[in-house]
């Protein structure tokens, strides 16, 4: 696929993955995922053929952020500029310079690979903090695509933790997503309504040194075309740890809310997001 991007037309690319969303979407690859991802989050808004439509889009939308990714393999990096612009690169330059490490909050709404790249070629690499894929063909071209732009990688290990301390004490810049559905070392947030688990990470590498906490996401705006932004988040801490751990991961999940209000079907509904319940509600599975 990476060799059929690289042959075909540039501004084919959109078209091309927009119909390959459309067959997966008729494929019902995932779909009861997704309709109920989106019942939960726009049931009382949305009948359910507005959510059918919605649906659609979504996976249109991740057919396109799929040859866009690809297409990355063929980018040069100083050439990105062409297809994202970044907005508030300030804000993190600015926060560089407290001399604390910087914490960007990321998420999977928008293009997220091509923001993290952009951010690392024109503001200050990243070192990411992701799970390693089961395919490991796939993750090693997937790291290398990341590495073309100075992305650096920290995959889950014994050591992760240690590894990602050290960004912070080195004055980088460490990058986590905390969207996705964690069953373990977890607290609960709202999410559109709904308890939602979210990973205790993010917010406890912001609060282990009083590290500036940025928020990032990027928004399609045309074929090929993205608007990738920064925003500072502030947080004053209590010295109440768990209290100050909930505050910050609530205050990153309103945030994304928003966004993907404005942009519904350009977030990933294709994860389990509420899966994992709160004790009080004895085990059920709303999927």
């Amino acid at each position: 696929m990476a060799l059929l991007v690289r042959l075909i037309p540039r501004k084919l690319l959109p078209k091309i993955g927009k119909g390959l969303g459309t067959v997966l979407f008729h494929l019902n690859i995932r779909k009861k995922v997704v309709q109920r991802n989106l019942e939960i989050a726009f049931g009382s808004e949305l009948n359910t053929e507005e959510r059918s439509r919605l649906s659609k889009k979504t996976y249109q939308n991740i057919g396109i952020i799929l040859f866009e990714f690809l297409l990355l393999k063929h980018i040069l990096p100083e050439k990105l500029s062409e297809y994202i612009e970044i907005e508030g690169l300030d804000i993190l330059k600015s926060a560089i310079a407290e001399g604390k490490g910087v914490v960007l909050a990321g998420n999977h709404f928008g293009n997220w690979e091509l923001i993290s790249a952009a951010i690392s070629t024109q503001g200050a690499p990243i070192h990411i903090y992701a799970g390693k894929q089961r395919n490991s063909l796939f993750d090693n071209a997937l790291n290398g695509i990341r590495q073309r732009f100075g992305t650096v990688t920290i995959s889950k290990s014994k050591t992760a933790t240690i590894e990602m301390m050290k960004v912070l004490k080195n004055n980088e810049v460490l990058g986590m997503a905390g969207d996705l559905n964690v069953p373990n070392n977890k607290l609960f947030i709202d999410f559109f309504g709904k308890k939602a688990a979210v990973g205790r990470g993010l917010a406890s590498f912001a609060l282990s040194r009083g590290t500036p906490l940025i928020f990032i996401w990027c928004v399609r705006t045309g074929p090929l075309q993205h608007v990738g932004r920064l925003c500072r988040v502030q947080y004053d801490p209590s010295g109440d740890k768990p209290t100050d751990l909930l505050m910050i991961s609530q205050s990153l999940t309103r945030i994304l809310e928003q966004k993907i209000r404005e942009h519904p079907d350009q977030y990933f509904w294709f994860n389990k997001r509420w899966k994992t319940r709160p004790a009080e509600e004895n085990g059920s599975d709303i999927y």
